[in-house]
């Protein structure tokens, strides 16, 4: 089967005490296939964080089973290298990971790193640089005189130069202004829709979740409470508050409304705003329905 699996997985970080370690993971059971574009939500502690790093094989499970296209990936002859070029995993402000003295040494690293030579791998810079907007003048600069979004976006080219079928973006959005935000998801889209590279980005913003995500997976104390559409799972307000979770702020809006006018049945619920716009277009269409009916009588 194409795409990323965890089959109960349980992970346990050990400690120097005799109680053992500390649980992070429980039972973890998912499927992530190609294409797809997936926020992975929770609270501080939740497990977000150690499940990511199960995807590419940075962490072990203590229990259950990892797989890459249907391959167990702790299998002895399953090849490490090539999964994590596969699946690229930045973690929060990977423009901390920066080393190299110019913005084309620093991209060229993963793909040198894997193997090819100086010239393909600086072709692959190139065009890592030019998806992720980034100025061909910059390829001689220090990657440290650069503002905070062109280094982040720097970090981010170094993982699509390797040209992974897997993005996997811990908080990819902190510390970032409104048009930082903007062009980052701008990019991730385009990977996305154009690339066909799939996205997970960890979250701790609903909003965002909701505006971009196609599929959300929520955690807490280490387990997978939910996993659906974001129209799906952002309708649960008590089930999320008890999570420690906010309902996005359309969504919260969206559902007042229908509960203060009573409008339970105006809207399928598999229809349900995510984003402004499509708040906007359901208000114009409550009104019109609303004129209609006092037109009518």
């Amino acid at each position: 089967m194409k795409g990323i699996s965890l089959e109960r997985v349980s992970y346990q970080y050990q400690t120097n005490t005799s109680a053992g370690g500390k649980t992070a993971l429980h039972n973890v059971t998912l499927h992530i296939s190609p294409g797809e574009f997936i926020a992975l939500i929770g609270k501080t502690g939740s497990g977000k964080s150690t499940l990511i790093q199960h995807l590419n094989g940075l962490l072990r499970p203590t229990e259950g089973n990892c797989f890459f296209d249907g391959e167990n990936i702790w299998e002895k002859n399953f090849d490490k290298k090539v999964l994590r070029q596969k699946v690229g995993l930045c973690f929060q402000y990977p423009e901390y990971q920066i080393f190299e003295e110019t913005v084309l040494k620093d991209i060229a690293f993963g793909p040198q790193n894997l193997g090819f030579g100086k010239i393909e791998s600086e072709a692959k810079a190139r065009h890592a640089m030019e998806v992720m907007g980034l100025d061909e003048k910059l390829e001689g600069v220090s990657p440290f005189s650069l503002s905070g979004g062109q280094k982040r976006r720097v970090a981010l080219a170094g993982v699509l130069a390797m040209e992974p079928e897997y993005l996997i973006l811990d908080e990819p959005l902190a510390g970032l202004d409104y048009p930082g935000k903007e062009k980052l998801f701008e990019i991730l889209h385009f990977l996305n829709e154009k690339k066909g590279i799939s996205i997970v980005i960890v979250s701790h913003n609903m909003n965002e979740a909701a505006a971009h995500a196609k599929r959300v997976i929520a955690m807490e104390n280490g387990s997978v409470r939910m996993d659906g559409k974001p129209e799906e799972i952002f309708v649960k307000k008590d089930e999320l508050k008890k999570m420690g979770l906010n309902v996005p702020d359309v969504v919260r809006f969206y559902m007042d409304v229908r509960e203060r006018f009573n409008l339970s049945t105006a809207l399928k619920e598999d229809s349900v705003p995510l984003t402004q716009r499509q708040l906007a277009k359901w208000l114009c269409k409550i009104l019109e329905e609303n004129k209609n009916g006092r037109n009518s009588g």
